[in-house]
């Protein structure tokens, strides 16, 4: 009796080099568990130690292969080619572009099609690696970045179009409002307006903004109550005096640390702000979206494009801290105003950036770079991707 072959399936490496509890690892966990359930034969490839969401990608099933070797970066890569030559991928997907120096040879010399991720604003990519950067753009074969606003850098800085797409940022609902139904990891005061910024404490994230804007909108609303929560990453010293010189006490604002447990911190919240200087598509804003929050926002990345200004929120101009305050007294003073932009960030969500859709918009974008020259002939190398659904 005669059998058919049967036909192979896509293979595809991705690798990734940190794994903490952030929103470029949270959205790289969400491709790899999509190819995943998809029928795709994805594999992990992690070239750090620990992290937030090693356990989470292990428990999934999804195959993950440490490669890491403090302070050797060349044995590192000599491990990946040998793994991917195992593996024989016929597509590398790096989590971000930094990884793009070990996926973009070792992808290469496996005649792969090599994809480098970019997770914020472009600029601040090129200038992460700038005496290699131009370098791992020849060997790749075009970027996937999560932002129209970093597409548009890039393409200033001479990148050109066929070589770049853009994937949005998606979000598990079902996943979200699981969590947002767990206890609290803070107690905050019950009576008050709390106006929440949410994100690791750097410099970039420009939350000197937040507490200027908090500080004068308390004057006509003292109902309203700040918090701060993130990973200290050298600005929370600075933070803290800044707010003790604008007289913000503890019974006006709190600090807390790094929590993976945002989404019931958002439950307990009224307002998200976010005014940072450097962004691609800010995580937080899905988060306070899904948690019915309005989001008062600087147009940083595609943060103005998500947040719908006068709809489901408020978008300012990054210095205009005057017009800041006055959203957040706007919103502190009307609950009516912030259910109606609440509802309206939830649907938007719920409409537009659900990740049940995302395997399918990723597998797209694989067949178009496949198809563009030079790599055309690469197409028939994935023919696999045809047979999935």
């Amino acid at each position: 009796m005669s059998t058919l072959p049967l036909t192979p399936r896509l293979r595809v490496a991705l690798i990734a080099s940190s794994l903490r509890l952030g929103g470029a690892e949270k959205q790289f966990v969400y491709m790899a568990r999509g190819l995943f359930a998809a029928g795709v034969d994805a594999r992990v490839f992690y070239l750090g130690s620990g992290g937030y969401y090693e356990p989470v990608l292990r428990e999934t099933g999804i195959p993950l292969r440490q490669i890491h070797t403090p302070g050797r970066p060349w044995l590192i890569l000599a491990r990946l080619i040998k793994a991917l030559r195992i593996f024989r991928p016929h597509l590398v997907l790096t989590s971000q572009f930094d990884e793009l120096v070990y996926g973009a040879i070792a992808g290469r010399l496996c005649q792969a099609l090599v994809l480098g991720g970019v997770r914020s604003d472009g600029f601040y990519e090129l200038k992460s690696r700038p005496h290699l950067s131009r370098w791992m753009l020849r060997l790749s074969d075009g970027l996937i970045a999560n932002s129209v606003r970093a597409k548009e850098n890039l393409l200033s800085c001479g990148v050109k179009p066929p070589r770049i797409e853009v994937l949005s940022n998606v979000i598990d609902l079902h996943d979200f409002d699981t969590r947002a139904r767990m206890p609290s990891p803070i107690s905050l005061p019950a009576g008050r307006v709390i106006a929440a910024a949410v994100g690791s404490l750097n410099p970039s994230k420009r939350l000197d903004r937040f507490l200027d804007a908090l500080s004068t909108a308390r004057r006509r609303e003292p109902a309203l109550f700040g918090l701060i929560a993130g990973a200290d990453q050298g600005a929370k010293a600075s933070l803290q005096q800044r707010a003790n010189a604008l007289g913000l006490t503890p019974h006006h604002l709190s600090f807390f640390n790094e929590t993976d447990r945002v989404p019931a911190l958002l439950s307990q919240a009224q307002v998200l702000v976010l005014c940072s200087d450097c962004e691609g598509f800010p995580n937080i804003i899905l988060e306070a979206m899904a948690a019915r929050l309005p989001v008062v926002t600087t147009p940083v990345g595609d943060a103005g494009l998500v947040v719908q200004d006068g709809i489901t929120g408020y978008v300012v101009g990054a210095e205009d801290k005057q017009r800041m305050a006055e959203c957040l007294v706007r919103l502190a003073q009307s609950p009516e105003l912030r259910r109606q932009f609440g509802e309206a960030g939830r649907k938007r969500v719920e409409q537009e950036y659900q990740c049940e859709s995302l395997s399918d918009r990723l597998l797209s974008l694989f067949r178009e770079f496949a198809s563009r020259p030079p790599r055309a002939s690469l197409l028939m190398r994935l023919k696999p991707i045809e047979q999935l659904p």
